[in-house]
């Protein structure tokens, strides 16, 4: 399981244009600081930050695994959360997923708001948090074609992204399914209501529970909703 996942980040950050971007979201996820790093990889803080902010030439590969493998170690010794989060075995779900995407660097909040002409219902004081992907999930095939393990892998991907529900009617399930689940979405975003006031209530008093930013984009269309958003890659 670890050396899935060792092999994943490695080889992102090897083939990314801008590896030292990658370094320091894969640092940003695991919860951990410059210093953390530095220190089990044996190197000082400003080294690390130098690389993360391409101040220095692409890493070789002796480093990205000396990297990787301090990232393992550190969440190892605090009981293994973001190793098994980001470890989850799974199967096909692109009868659901209609898009996802990873960014290198963060996008905060905000940005993907005003992309999505999207009015937030709950959590407007997350306008500033970074996101580091989004998924667009088929509400309907989700439920037709989703068992509970592939939810918990979808919410579990990375929890610093937005969750973007299409064909929804009300709101209610997919504030039902991040209530149920440990791991919650910075964001959830639904389309398909006509307006606020055609949103379930009790999804507004869910998200407000999870302190979750709940907002509903007016979008035209799921085609151009994912247009949009696949602009946050450029």
């Amino acid at each position: 399981m670890k050396e899935v996942l060792m092999n994943k980040i490695a080889g992102e950050i090897i083939l990314s244009l801008n590896p030292g971007t990658v370094m320091r979201k894969w640092r940003t996820l695991f919860n951990l600081t410059q210093s953390e790093v530095a220190r089990l990889m044996g190197i000082s803080p400003s080294v690390l930050s130098d690389y993360e902010n391409n101040r220095r030439k692409s890493p070789g590969t002796n480093f990205v695994r000396r990297f990787v493998e301090a990232l393992i170690e550190a969440d190892m010794r605090r009981g293994g959360v973001n190793v098994r989060r980001y470890s989850l075995l799974h199967r096909d779900l692109s009868s659901a997923v209609i898009d996802m995407a990873e960014f290198d660097s963060p996008r905060s909040v905000g940005e993907m708001i005003r992309l999505l002409d999207a009015e937030i219902l709950v959590g407007e004081k997350w306008m500033n948090s970074s996101l580091y992907g989004y998924t667009v999930i088929d509400s309907l095939k989700a439920i037709r074609s989703l068992e509970a393990l592939d939810f918990l892998y979808l919410f579990g991907r990375n929890p610093m992204r937005a969750m973007i529900f299409t064909g929804v009617s009300r709101g209610r399930s997919p504030m039902v399914a991040a209530r149920l689940y440990p791991v919650k979405p910075k964001v959830i975003v639904i389309h398909g209501p006509m307006d606020k006031d055609h949103v379930d209530s009790l999804a507004i008093e869910l998200a407000r529970l999870e302190d979750i930013c709940f907002a509903l984009s007016r979008v035209g269309s799921v085609d151009e909703l994912v247009a949009r958003l696949r602009k946050l890659q450029e």
